[in-house]
């Protein structure tokens, strides 16, 4: 068997000793995952199913909206987990000590996909808006079909793992601070 070794970087000198022409149909581009209305649903269904709350008498489970955003926005950039256990912990460096807290709660805040994903969510009744919180609404079980299909299946593995890593970190009324 032959040893492939590092292919693209491979592929990249062939390239530049030929005279062949790359061409890119964007028709053919593959979208990124992270606009995906299926994967967002999954990763919103696990950290519901984590992070949610007990709420009322009806066995009915809630969490806050800002929360939701930020642990999916952390979940889908797991490179982001460092400077959020920073930020929770106030760890400061002189001035430059805000500055991954605003990169962050901007990247945050700016994530449109994932609001449209949960007005989605709440117009087929998988959630129901309830001041600054969702509740789990009529048809939850989806949503917790939808976790537990995922567990089973070992999909979207390293989500589960920074799902994990983020029950440890404590999201601080600060980071919520303006919703």
């Amino acid at each position: 068997m032959p040893n492939l070794g590092h292919p693209i970087e491979t592929l990249a000198v062939m390239l530049q000793n030929s005279d062949a022409k790359p061409l890119v149909v964007p028709s053919r581009l593959a979208p990124s995952a992270i606009y995906d209305v299926e994967y967002r649903t999954a990763v919103i269904a696990l950290l519901f199913k984590e992070f949610a709350k007990p709420f009322g008498p009806a066995g009915h489970r809630r969490i806050s909206v800002a929360r939701l955003k930020l642990l999916q926005f952390v979940t889908l950039r797991p490179w982001l987990l460092p400077a959020i256990r920073e930020w929770s912990r106030g760890t400061s460096q002189g001035s430059l000590g805000f500055v991954p807290s605003i990169r962050i709660r901007r990247g945050f805040l700016s994530d449109t996909a994932h609001d449209d994903v949960i007005n989605f969510l709440v117009a087929c009744g998988i959630f129901a808006r309830q001041e600054k919180h969702l509740v789990s609404g009529e048809k939850a079980h989806t949503l917790s079909e939808i976790a537990k299909s995922t567990e089973t299946h070992k999909l979207f593995e390293g989500e589960q793992k920074v799902i994990l890593e983020l029950t440890s970190v404590k999201l601080t009324d600060s980071m919520m601070e303006g919703w």
